[in-house]
């Protein structure tokens, strides 16, 4: 377990992880929020909150641009929410690891793999709000609200799990698995039972080719582990975090080359507009995931185990559920 880090020299910042800590750290960006909505709230709720933040989830929701207060937004990602929702993830990770200090969590690879089927059934649940399939539970599952939805999930089971580990009954990596296993397999079935029964277009050929292709990339990555004897390429981890960036820029290969669909992230936007090329993120994916890989190994010597672990968990989280979501989306045609 890594060491909680102590006062600083002022004595004005509380021990991380303590009462006082969590209340700083939770609380404070929420008043900052409120107050700045108080005193200027055109340019901090509507100009800011509205536009970009908040906006965008409720014209996805709708399927439709929405105008409130004379702006009208409309649903996907800019640059400026890109970097909000990066600022987010980075800020949320010293409370993770705080979290972790707290609960005496072993932070394994086997803990990885049991969150997997969390982090799918987030995607799942993406894909049954881009098919209006969850009613007025659709802004829940819109980016930001669905990290904040499977984070809790996530961590709720992960504090089950300890509790039940401390009374001897069932390991971490159990617990988690099995709560995400069971959600993934009812999103994952509502909606193959909806493609089946009531969708207008159903495509079972998308998530072959799109799982195919992950797959063989990642099983190319591990051959050249092989060939080179790069040993990193052979540690599930990695393989983990490969698979689900490959997962990712194969349905975007996909859904672009084959059915006509066009990138909903800013970056992939951005990259197609650019080179005007239609495998460009994938591609470049490629070269990405092996630097990422290549700096993962590379920090596994020099960076304490939870904080190489958060930052590993966090490229997974943000190419695997992207995989899920845009895999089924173009199943059900949406």
């Amino acid at each position: 377990m890594s060491t909680p880090l102590t006062t600083d020299r002022t004595g004005l910042i509380p021990p991380t992880g303590s009462r006082n800590w969590w209340l700083l750290y939770v609380g404070g960006p929420v008043m900052v929020v409120f107050s700045a909505i108080l005193l200027f709230p055109e340019l901090v709720y509507e100009r800011f909150i509205w536009q970009y933040l908040w906006g965008p989830v409720v014209a996805d929701a709708n399927g439709e641009p929405v105008t409130r207060y004379g702006i009208q937004v409309t649903e996907g990602y800019t640059l400026v929410n890109t970097i909000a929702y990066l600022g987010i993830v980075l800020y949320s990770l010293p409370g993770l690891w705080a979290f972790h200090d707290a609960l005496s969590i072993d932070l394994t690879t086997r803990l990885a793999y049991s969150l997997a089927p969390i982090i799918v059934a987030g995607g799942a649940m993406r894909a049954l709000a881009d098919a209006s399939l969850l009613g007025s539970l659709d802004v829940w599952f819109i980016t930001p609200s669905i990290y904040f939805v499977v984070a809790g999930i996530a961590l709720a089971s992960i504090a089950v799990g300890t509790a039940l580990r401390d009374r001897g009954l069932l390991s971490i990596p159990a617990t988690v698995g099995i709560v995400g296993a069971t959600w993934a397999m009812l999103a994952l079935g509502w909606i193959l039972l909806y493609g089946l029964t009531a969708a207008e277009t159903f495509r079972p050929l998308v998530p072959v080719l799109t799982l195919s292709i992950a797959i063989v990339v990642t099983g190319g990555f591990y051959l050249a582990g092989s060939v080179t004897g790069w040993s990193a390429l052979h540690h599930p981890m990695y393989l983990l975090v490969i698979f689900g960036q490959m997962w990712d820029a194969a349905q975007n290969l996909v859904g672009v080359t084959l059915y006509g669909y066009t990138p909903k992230m800013f970056l992939t936007q951005q990259l197609y507009r650019w080179t005007g090329f239609e495998g460009s993120t994938f591609a470049v994916k490629l070269l990405v995931v092996t630097f990422v890989v290549w700096i993962l190994v590379d920090g596994e010597n020099d960076l304490p185990r939870e904080q190489w672990w958060l930052i590993a968990m966090v490229i997974i989280v943000v190419g695997l559920p992207m995989g899920v979501r845009g895999t089924t989306r173009m199943m059900l045609g949406v």
